[in-house]
């Protein structure tokens, strides 16, 4: 069984991607199997997805970072990393408005026909929404029946160009801040011109100037050009004046228009990153301020490293104070003022009522939340990662990013990847840490401590782990005795050896073929052999090299493989680079393409080459067939010794948790996979679970 960290960006943050791989004898099938139903096994589910519906059903955003109130009252989020916006209505059902789950591009159409690249900025004038379409460097508008259109830009073309005729040849570079004048007719939007650390006006015809801002960073009060800023986000207009959450200078900026530019003073910080509150002007701090919305002569900011809501006052010298949050602790709750807790908080809105409320995109919550002028905190949407390390049972546990999954007896033992522990969860779905502790990574074997374990296989009564950023492979007793059998720790590298002259490189998958560890070894695109006393050679694959060859050991080549699993007398790897799963043969390492076309990803259940697969991470032999954590089409696949291709459990159009009938059950980001005959454990590594399917 394997599973391991391979660490991706995503929307500003650092995500982790598990893969795993299990080994079960088995002596061929060609029949399609079929899940009975999903269970929750351990760990509370909640964090990144996709899924629309009501309060009761299990919503799930992706570092949303921007919202916006119509004169409707319809909240639209603009959901980052998901490249969709979202709708929000009175009673909390949420729906998605424009553009297509996961897709990114760029598009004008009408709903789901049109296409965005990572949105962030949304403002809403009458029932019309304005956005800047961050990864696309353009502005959009989206009328009250979806028809989303460019106003200004050019997709994926970056640049800062200026033209006061229309939106011919304007160019921006990765807008995220946009606010309007409010008029319904003869519109004009104010925009952070993030990537150009300037503040751009745009007619709703298109036509662009510059504002103010000399287009390189830096921390300058004066009059259109002569002024800097350093990655301006935020931007909010109260009728008569601009104002800017100038992120990269921690600081409050004010531009008042004058002609056809805008003289530029600091009302809050003063460039130094930190929290000092009730204060004024240059005294008061702040932590990478992202967005701000105004309400009469407040300001209310959204500082984003603080995981604050400030209120920011502009006609008492920029008086500062915290509204709702605990300064410098991210985490969630709601409640009224500090007992509140945010996640660096990003888009924050009025909904322009009499009696007005703030809206907060609180962006690694992956909520929306409402905030009163009082500080009482509530979430509207979504539901927030439930991470942490609790030794619990069932739901209460805590798990942060588990990925590799192994089975011995009744018990199932878990690579707690950002924990950096071994875990077990007896049948009872009691969870306890057998070794590392949590929150140290470390690479010693007493006191046992790890860096990001990934894989995890059994052997005899011990487990064997690949600990991937110590790029070693360990052995774990189920008593919590900890050696490192082979690699280096912290070394990276390719080299056949014994004990620590062997090199890997972000080695991931593991499982067992007649009493020898065979590894995924990601890093390197290789797959490599480990005996239990340390000795590695390299089976198939060329160190370094990656591709999709197939053939003999040396010509073979493979792209990031992940999982590794056993059926039969030969091994399955996930090659999850390539979209594909490959068949290696013992002990000659021959190669061949089992199913999946490489650089073809998709979801197409077929047979061999005609099949489909999305970064496709563990995998397990399970008695007579092959499963798959098809991670990108939150799926698992069931593989027969034929090739045949069968989604078993699972929906590409939704990535959230929800328990129940194969027809029904949902997953989300499924990484780590094992089994044994009518049940397979896996982990939802975006859900911080492990769950069971029953078949």
């Amino acid at each position: 069984m394997a599973a391991f960290p391979v660490r991706i960006r995503f929307g500003g943050f650092l995500a982790i991607v598990f893969v795993f791989a299990a080994a079960f004898s088995g002596c061929g099938d060609s029949t399609v199997g079929q899940a009975e139903s999903v269970v929750a096994f351990a760990g509370g589910a909640g964090g990144p997805g996709f899924f629309d519906g009501s309060p009761a059903d299990p919503v799930r955003f992706d570092s949303s970072s921007g919202v916006a109130v119509t004169t409707t009252g319809d909240r639209f989020v603009a959901d980052t990393e998901n490249h969709v916006i979202r709708k929000i209505d009175a009673s909390g059902n949420v729906t998605t408005f424009a553009g297509s789950f996961g897709v990114a591009g760029s598009a004008d159409g009408t709903g789901p026909a049109a296409r965005f690249n990572q949105p962030s900025g949304i403002v809403a004038v009458g029932t019309i929404l304005y956005l800047c379409d961050t990864g696309n460097h353009t502005i959009r508008r989206i009328s009250a029946s979806g028809v989303v259109t460019t106003v200004a830009g050019n997709p994926g073309v970056p640049g800062a160009v200026d033209n006061t005729f229309g939106p011919g040849n304007v160019l921006f570079s990765a807008p995220r801040g946009i606010s309007s004048n409010g008029a319904t007719l003869g519109t004009i939007l104010y925009v952070a011109d993030t990537g150009n650390h300037t503040i751009r006006r745009v007619s709703a015809s298109g036509a662009t100037t510059t504002l103010a801002g000399s287009g390189t960073p830096g921390f300058v009060d004066d009059t259109g050009t002569a002024a800097s800023f350093f990655s301006p986000e935020g931007i909010t207009f109260d009728g008569s004046s601009i104002f800017v959450a100038d992120m990269g200078n921690h600081a409050i900026r004010k531009v008042t228009p004058v002609g056809s530019v805008g003289d530029v003073t600091t009302l809050a910080g003063d460039g130094t990153p930190g929290y000092i509150d009730n204060t004024s002007g240059a005294s008061a701090r702040f932590s990478s301020p992202a967005s701000l919305a105004s309400i009469g002569s407040d300001l209310f900011v959204s500082d984003t490293g603080n995981h604050v809501i400030r209120n920011v006052n502009t006609t008492n010298l920029g008086f500062a104070t915290t509204l709702a949050g605990s300064p410098q602790i991210a985490g969630f709750a709601d409640g009224t003022g500090s007992l509140a807790g945010f996640d660096s908080p990003e888009g924050i809105t009025s909904d322009g009522f009499p009696s007005p409320s703030l809206y907060v995109a609180d962006t690694g919550n992956h909520v929306v939340r409402l905030v009163t002028l009082g500080g009482s905190v509530t979430t509207v949407a979504g539901n927030p990662p439930r991470a942490g390390s609790a030794d619990l049972q069932g739901e209460a546990a805590r798990f942060r990013a588990p990925a590799g999954v192994a089975v011995i007896g009744d018990d199932v033992f878990v690579a707690d990847t950002e924990n950096h522990t071994i875990r077990k969860i007896d049948s009872a779905g009691v969870a306890t840490t057998i070794a590392g502790s949590a929150g140290t990574p470390g690479s010693t074997d007493t006191p046992p401590r790890f860096r990001f374990p990934g894989g995890i296989t059994a052997l005899g009564g011990d487990l064997y782990v690949t600990d991937s950023e110590n790029h070693t492979i360990r052995k774990v007793t189920t008593g919590g005795l900890v050696t490192t059998i082979a690699g280096n720790p912290g070394a990276t590298g390719s080299a056949d050896g014994s004990g620590t002259t062997a090199l890997f490189n972000n080695p991931q998958g593991i499982v067992v073929l007649g009493g020898d560890l065979y590894v995924a070894d990601s890093g390197n695109h290789t797959i490599r052999k480990v005996t239990t006393g340390g000795g590695v050679t390299t089976l198939s694959g060329s160190a370094g090299i990656a591709g999709a060859t197939d053939g003999p050991s040396a010509v073979a080549r493979f792209r990031s493989p992940l999982g590794v699993a056993v059926l039969g007398p030969s091994l399955y790897v996930a090659d999850s680079g390539n979209h594909t799963i490959r068949k290696v043969l013992v002990p000659s390492g021959t190669t061949s393409t089992f199913a999946g076309s490489a650089g073809q990803p998709g979801l197409a259940d077929n047979s061999g080459a005609s099949a489909r697969f999305s970064s496709p991470d563990g995998i397990a032999g399970v008695g007579t067939a092959l499963y798959v954590a098809d991670r990108g089409n939150h799926a698992v696949r069931r593989i027969s010794t034929l090739a045949t291709v069968t989604t078993f459990v699972g929906n590409p159009g939704a990535a959230t948790t929800r328990n129940g009938d194969s027809n029904n059950a949902l997953l989300n980001a499924p990484t780590g996979i094992t089994g044994v005959e009518g049940s397979i454990y896996f982990t939802d590594i975006n859900e911080n679970v492990v769950r069971k399917i029953l078949f």
